[in-house]
């Protein structure tokens, strides 16, 4: 069970790697099922047995973890240059005459 779940585990790293979050979430949950399960009945003698490979899970888990917060920040940073451009092309939209109807009749005529 281990052994597979090393192997979702490096499909869930090429997904990360290719930017596909869902399909990375989705063998994330199915890795952590299956570790559950195959953790849950082992005792500890049998765990010092499998030291190996927990070891070896570990630094795949360290290689997601760390894939994951490289697209954190990639994403960040892209939201936040989305938004500065936003900002100034409303900027320029705005200078070049093109208000909103809204922005040009902000205030009620009484007489109307």
């Amino acid at each position: 069970m281990l052994d597979e779940a090393m192997d979702i585990g490096r499909r869930e790293l090429t997904c990360l790697s290719e930017g596909d979050v869902f399909g990375a979430q989705k063998l994330s949950s199915e890795r952590e099922r299956i570790l559950d399960d195959a953790l849950d009945g082992l005792s500890t003698g049998n765990l010092r047995a499998l030291a190996d490979k927990l070891v070896e899970m570990k630094g795949l888990q360290d290689e997601i973890s760390g894939k994951a917060r490289e697209l954190h920040a990639t994403l960040k940073r892209d939201l936040t240059n989305l938004k500065r451009q936003t900002r100034r092309i409303s900027g320029y939209s705005f200078g070049s005459g093109n208000m909103p109807r809204l922005a040009t009749r902000r205030f009620i005529n009484k007489k109307s």
